[in-house]
């Protein structure tokens, strides 16, 4: 989808942002639970992530329905 719907001459820059974020999305909780987890408890340490990953998808559904709404 992301590749249908960027512009011809940008698809490989697009698509490699994509990735990017993909990876680092999956990539960071986990690298952030097992450091927490060193210092805290495993529990703790996979609430917080939660608690964190829930606000960021809180705050992209309402700038998303805000951008939805403007348009």
């Amino acid at each position: 989808m992301v590749n249908r719907i960027s512009p011809a001459d940008q698809r490989s820059e697009v698509v490699s942002s994509y990735l990017v974020a993909v990876y680092a999305g999956n990539s960071l909780p986990v690298i952030g639970i097992g450091i927490l987890s060193g210092v805290a408890s495993s529990a703790f340490a996979h609430v917080t992530f939660a608690v964190v990953i829930a606000a960021l998808a809180a705050v992209a559904f309402f700038v998303g329905a805000k951008y939805a709404r403007e348009h």
